[in-house]
């Protein structure tokens, strides 16, 4: 077989087949109550209940029921995220891949380095037009087409009395043309 005609495979992995890394059991101490929990969950039940403990002075206003709003917060929020699907991703992955987002350069990276677009310069050309007047023999008896007898039946600007009319590259091309 050449190489033109090898057979291409290709695998799709779905969802259904992509697990994620999960914490269902502790040693010694077998499955934890409500697991297996997601890297995700674990750490929102453990800054959730480090911000309860950090402002227990504003809440903390129950009792023994302070307690059980300790333990039940963070592990409702955990539960919550179980559930929390952002493309097909669990939140804290796609609020990394937003901030890898955000954080990349507009115009992309070149072998690793932010690449830089230079700003754009205003494109200056100039043009000079020359004329050369050369002597054609008549053309016999040819009708002239329309466009041309407009032109030539177009009257000839009358330059002022006293001076030169200076004249632009176009003006003397055009009446270079006018003349023939």
């Amino acid at each position: 077989m050449s190489a033109s005609e090898e057979e291409l495979i290709g695998h799709s992995y779905t969802r259904a087949r992509k697990h994620p890394l999960v914490i269902g059991k502790l040693p010694g101490a077998g499955r934890l109550p409500g697991g297996p929990y997601t890297i995700t969950q674990v750490m929102t039940m453990v800054i959730s209940f480090g911000l309860l403990i950090m402002t227990r002075d504003l809440w903390a206003h129950f009792g023994a029921m302070n307690f059980i709003l300790m333990v039940l917060i963070p592990w409702g929020l955990a539960w919550v995220l179980r559930y929390a699907r952002l493309d097909g991703r669990d939140p804290a992955r796609a609020v990394r891949s937003l901030l890898i987002y955000s954080s990349t350069p507009a115009q992309g990276r070149l072998a690793g380095k932010p690449q830089r677009v230079a700003r754009p310069r205003l494109a200056t050309a100039t043009c000079t037009v020359r004329v050369r007047s050369v002597e054609r023999p008549a053309p016999a008896a040819a009708p002239a087409p329309a466009s041309v007898a407009r032109r030539a039946t177009r009257p000839a600007p009358v330059p002022a009395a006293g001076r030169a009319e200076p004249r632009t590259g176009l003006q003397a091309l055009l009446a270079s043309l006018d003349e023939q």
